[in-house]
């Protein structure tokens, strides 16, 4: 029986150093940060069942099945509290070289697959959504959202 622990001692050894670390997150110091604030204005004329800052990876239009199928893949959420709507700020860590091409603040006011809006967003001059590109340890701060809940903004879903 000895005989046989030393080859597999080997073996593990082996397989132990040939690993490459593929599934390990990455560090820190390698991704990069869109943060900013949210001011609020006026108070929801609808009901707020959820409200949550929104960073979107592809280009608008989007149809609301895209939306929820790319939760936490290409669409990731930062939930807010909706019991105050008091003045908030939030922050995203990102992989670096991906390109956003919206960042918004979307409530939820009834159906959880269908029933969405967005109240505010980050845009242009133009009134076009402004588009984000990172690199490695990047940190965009301030950028922030005021969410106007007495006008409507132009939506970027398509039916």
């Amino acid at each position: 029986m000895k005989g046989y622990h030393k080859p597999c001692f080997l073996l593990i050894t082996f397989l132990l150093l040939s690993c490459d670390r593929g599934l390990s997150p990455i560090p820190q110091t390698q991704l990069a940060t869109i943060s900013g604030g949210i001011h609020f204005i006026g108070v929801p004329k609808d009901s707020v069942k959820v409200l949550a800052v929104v960073l979107v990876q592809p280009s608008p239009p989007y149809a609301s099945s895209s939306i929820i199928s790319g939760l936490n893949t290409t669409i990731f959420p930062y939930p807010l509290s909706t019991i105050s709507f008091r003045d908030t700020s939030y922050s995203f860590n990102v992989i670096p070289d991906a390109t956003y091409h919206y960042i918004g603040v979307a409530q939820n006011f009834g159906d959880l697959f269908k029933d969405w809006k967005v109240v505010a967003f980050v845009h242009d001059a133009k009134d076009s959504a402004t588009t984000f590109t990172l690199k490695a340890g990047e940190q965009r701060r301030g950028v922030d959202l005021v969410v106007r809940f007495d006008t409507l903004i132009r939506q970027p879903f398509i039916p």
